[in-house]
């Protein structure tokens, strides 16, 4: 089992490694003609070269209190950031604000045939009408939020290191995820990314604490293992994405796990455990469901179709159009439920299945707007600052994102050479998973928010080698 299980990690590392290679060839064809991304990689590669310099030179190395000094850097980074810099909410961004603000003031949600298709948005908009009903309907409460949440996911980015890698490993992701520039620049926005961010490095961390002390066969591990399932169904409340990490765990189970899987007994723990987990998944989010649908008093939406035909739109490389969404919305002012609508966009989809779509032009222009940069922090400013503003900020995200992700393929590399198998692999699984996913469905590069903390710690076990044995 230990042999086949190191196979297939490799196997997956590989495939993972063969998307990240792919994304950087096409970053450089994007270079080709927008030269601001080629002069982004080069400064990219320079930092990252003067970082892993400084390391093999035994610069920062981890002072005393090293988590709660990393957090601090985050908080007043941030904190300064959202307070100097604000703007106004628009778009969806404007939706999350509106019905925040609503359900604050025990009003009816305001478009609540758009909520009911995107059922997500009301989870948002509760966890944000909780300091909302507190502080206020400022927007200041709800950057003031986003603060506190990247701080506190910073703090479990030194958690996550220290468990995978080793504690100056964990202060080097620490450190770089307090001054990733992106992060700190959409903080200003009312989003769900820091809330699922936060609850799926969440996750990650009590996942490996509970899995070692349930190879020590404590009965308590397997029961907090299980009720990891409610934690799932708040990450799936706030973004439906949580099925990812439980097919993530599953291959784990099933296929990653060496000689532990020879274990009878332990086989035997983990399914009566991962049937509570999934139990305990599906039975919070039915509650929650029906929660949703007294609040907006209407059916909701079950299957994103809509979602996979924009995802097939071969002309916008299947970004949002206002053609696709007013195709969807004719369906809506016929008298159809969300529902209804969601599944009349299911013969669209096979329309366009059999339209003759590039599918290999397709695919690289979605790989390339989900991984291909991070310049969305500066860009979400185009319509409040200055132009010249806008690109530096532009430019800043992408140094040192591409600065990261070259490093995160160094750290690839490292695992993929190596023969350790722990259940860190789910942080790949899940990097894997969640960028398949969008290959099939709607895409943007604010997606791989959630990827970013991941590639961190990527990047910092390819810049020091430093790999916890025995996680």
């Amino acid at each position: 089992m230990e042999k086949a299980s190191v196979f297939l990690k490799r196997i997956m590392l590989g495939i993972l490694l063969a998307v990240l290679l792919v994304t950087l060839g096409l970053i450089l064809r994007e270079g080709m003609t927008a030269r601001s991304y080629l002069a982004a990689l080069a400064l990219g590669a320079l930092w990252c070269v003067g970082l892993f310099w400084l390391l093999r030179r035994g610069a920062l190395d981890p002072p005393p209190r090293a988590a709660l000094r990393a957090m601090l850097l985050c908080l007043v980074l941030n904190g300064l950031w959202v307070s100097l810099v604000r703007i106004e909410p628009f778009s969806d961004y404007a939706e999350y604000w509106d019905v925040a603000r609503a359900l604050a003031d025990g009003r009816a949600v305001p478009d609540a045939w758009y909520v009911a298709m995107y059922p997500h948005i009301l989870g948002t908009a509760t966890v944000l009408s909780l300091p909302i009903r507190l502080f206020g309907a400022k927007l200041s409460v709800v950057t003031a939020f986003n603060t506190l949440l990247t701080t506190l996911s910073c703090g479990l980015v030194w958690l996550l290191g220290r468990e995978l890698l080793s504690r100056r490993a964990a202060y080097v992701a620490a450190l770089l995820w307090a001054v990733a520039p992106c992060k700190l620049m959409l903080g200003s926005l009312v989003f769900s990314e820091p809330i699922y961010t936060f609850l799926i490095l969440l996750f990650f961390w009590l996942f490996l604490r509970l899995e070692r002390r349930m190879r020590r066969g404590s009965l308590w591990a397997a029961c907090g293992m299980a009720a990891l399932g409610l934690l799932l169904a708040a990450i799936q409340i706030v973004r439906p994405i949580a099925s990812i990490l439980l097919i993530a765990v599953a291959l784990w189970l099933l296929f990653l796990r060496g000689r532990e899987a020879k274990n009878a007994r332990r086989w035997l723990t983990w399914l009566i455990t991962f049937a509570a987990m999934l139990g305990l998944f599906r039975a919070a989010l039915t509650l929650w469901n029906g929660h949703v649908e007294r609040v907006l008093d209407q059916e909701i939406a079950t299957v994103p179709w809509y979602n996979i035909y924009v995802g097939l739109n071969g002309e916008t490389g299947g970004r949002y159009t206002d053609a696709d969404m007013d195709l969807l919305t004719a369906y809506l002012k016929q008298g159809l439920t969300a529902d209804e609508a969601q599944r009349h966009m299911i013969p669209h989809i096979k329309e366009r299945l059999s339209s003759g779509l590039d599918y290999k032009k397709l695919l690289a222009e979605k790989l390339f707007a989900f991984l291909g940069a991070d310049q969305l922090g500066g860009y979400t400013y185009r319509f409040t600052r200055p132009e010249r503003f806008v690109k530096i900020c532009m430019v800043l995200c992408n140094v040192f994102y591409y600065g990261v992700y070259l490093a995160g393929i160094a750290g690839i590399l490292r695992m993929l050479r190596r023969r350790t198998l722990s259940p860190g692999l789910l942080l790949p699984l899940f990097f894997l998973g969640l960028t398949l996913a969008h290959m099939l469905v709607e895409v943007a590069d604010r997606y791989h928010y959630s990827l970013i903390p991941l590639l961190i710690i990527f990047a910092v076990l390819g810049l020091t080698g430093e790999e916890r044995r025995n996680p």
